[in-house]
C-alpha cells in the first residue's frame, strides 16, 4: 500500500470545515452583543471560555488516545461535534443552552486537531513542516472564511444564519468515511514502523524543551485569543468602523494567516523550526505595539496585517517542534500545542473582558500587545531539538 502525502489536502480540508466554526464563533458573538442577546463583554468572553475549559481537559487525554491505535474516525466525530454547537448558536434563547452548545464546539476541535494532526504525520513526515503547513493552512484559511460566510448569511437570514454553518463539515465527513479503512491500514503500518525504531529514537525526547516551548505558547495564547475574541468590537467602539465592515476583519486577518502559515512552515524546513519560530515572534512585537497607538481604521490595519502574518508563520514550527520534543507521543503533543495552549488563551479571554467592561476596551488591546512581547522574548529561550 502507498501512503500519499496528497492525502494531506483532505486533511486540509477536514481542518478547513472545523475552523469555519471557529473563525465564525467571535462574530456570531459580536452580532449577539449588538442585538442585545449578550449583555456585556465578559458574557462575549464567558462564552469563549465555554468553547475552552472542555477542550483544555479533552485535547491532551485525545491527543493520548489517538496515539494508542489507529483510530482516524475521531477527525469526523470531532468535525461533526463542532458544527453542531455552532449551528443552533442563533436560534436559541436559554442561555445555559448557549453554554452547551458552545462547550460541544470546544469538545469537537479539541478532538479533530490531535486526530487531523496524527494523520499529517503519517502521511507527510517526510517535510513534516510543509505537511503541517498544509494542515494548519485548512485552518486559517477556515478561519479567514468563517466571517465572511458568516456575514453574508447573516444579512439575508440573521442569527438564524448558524445554521448553515454544518454545510461544510457534512461534505467532508462523507469523504472521511469513504477513506476510513484506507487511513486505518496507513496508520497501523506507520506505528509498526516506529515501533521498530523507538529502541533508536527513544532517547531523543526532550521534555524540557517542550515545556519551555508550552510556556511560550501559553502566553501566545492569551494575546491571541484575547485579540480574536475583542478585534472586531475595537473596531467598532474606538475606531468607529461600521459593523459589518469590522466583523470582517478576522477574515482578512485569517486570509493573511493562512498566507503566512503556509510560507511559514514551508521556509521552517529549511531553516529549522526552532529559528524560525523566534524570528516571527520577535518581528511581530513592533507591529502589535504600533497598533495600540493608530487612531483610525487604515493606519490601525496597516499594523495589524505584518502582526498577523508573523504570529501565523510561527505556528506551523511550533507544533513541528512540539512533535519532535515528544517524537514517540506525537498525538499527546499535537493536542498540547494546538489545542491545551489556545485553550489557556480562552480561560484568559474572560478575565480581560472585565479588564474591557472597566477600563475600556482599549485596554484589552495593551494587554494583547504585553502578551505577545513576552512570548516574543520567551520565544529566545526555547531550544533545538534533539532531532531536527
Amino acid at each position: 500500500m502507498i501512503i500519499s502525502a496528497k492525502e494531506n489536502y483532505y486533511f486540509m480540508f477536514g481542518h478547513f470545515a472545523m475552523d469555519i466554526c471557529s473563525g465564525a464563533l467571535p462574530i456570531i458573538f459580536a452580532y449577539m452583543y449588538q442585538e442585545g442577546k449578550l449583555e456585556s463583554l465578559a458574557s462575549v468572553a464567558l462564552l469563549m471560555m465555554a468553547s475552552t475549559i472542555l477542550n483544555a481537559i479533552v485535547q491532551p487525554i485525545a491527543g493520548m488516545l489517538v496515539d494508542s491505535g489507529s483510530r482516524p474516525y475521531i477527525m469526523s466525530i470531532g468535525i461533526f461535534m463542532a458544527f453542531l454547537g455552532v449551528m443552533f448558536l442563533g436560534v436559541v434563547e436559554n442561555q445555559v443552552l448557549l453554554y452547551v452548545l458552545v462547550g460541544i464546539n470546544g469538545i469537537g476541535s479539541s478532538l479533530f486537531h490531535p486526530a487531523g494532526a496524527k494523520m499529517t504525520n503519517v502521511f507527510g513526515s517526510v517535510k513534516l513542516g510543509k505537511s503541517l503547513s498544509i494542515f494548519s493552512l485548512g485552518g486559517n484559511a477556515g478561519m479567514a472564511f468563517g466571517p465572511f460566510y458568516f456575514t453574508a448569511l447573516f444579512m439575508l437570514f440573521g442569527l438564524n444564519a448558524t445554521l448553515a454553518l454544518c454545510i461544510p463539515g457534512i461534505i467532508i465527513i462523507s469523504i472521511y468515511m469513504m477513506k476510513n479503512r484506507y487511513y486505518t491500514i496507513a496508520c497501523t503500518k506507520v506505528k509498526l514502523k516506529n515501533k521498530k525504531a523507538q529502541g533508536k529514537s527513544q532517547d531523543s525526547e526532550n521534555v524540557k524543551g517542550f515545556l519551555i516551548l508550552m510556556a511560550v505558547l501559553f502566553i501566545r495564547s492569551a494575546g491571541w485569543f484575547t485579540f480574536s475574541s475583542f478585534i472586531a468590537l475595537y473596531y467598532m467602539h474606538e475606531l468607529n468602523v461600521q459593523d459589518e465592515i469590522a466583523t470582517l476583519l478576522n477574515g482578512c486577518i485569517g486570509a493573511v494567516g493562512a498566507l503566512a502559515t503556509f510560507i511559514g512552515g514551508t521556509m521552517s524546513d529549511k531553516i529549522g523550526y526552532n529559528n524560525l519560530v523566534k524570528v516571527a515572534s520577535l518581528a511581530s512585537i513592533p507591529f502589535i505595539c504600533s497598533f495600540i497607538f493608530c487612531d483610525n481604521s487604515i493606519s490601525a490595519t496597516v499594523c495589524l496585517l505584518p502582526f498577523a502574518f508573523f504570529f501565523f508563520a510561527a505556528m506551523s514550527p511550533s507544533v513541528a517542534l512540539g512533535q519532535k520534543f515528544l517524537c514517540n507521543h506525537v498525538g499527546m503533543a499535537t493536542g498540547i500545542t494546538v489545542g491545551l495552549s489556545m485553550s489557556i488563551g480562552g480561560l484568559v479571554a474572560p478575565i480581560m473582558g472585565r479588564l474591557g467592561d472597566i477600563y475600556g476596551i482599549e485596554a484589552t488591546m495593551i494587554a494583547v500587545a504585553i502578551y505577545i512581547t513576552l512570548a516574543g522574548l520567551g520565544s529566545l529561550i526555547i531550544p533545538k531539538p534533539n532531532k531536527a
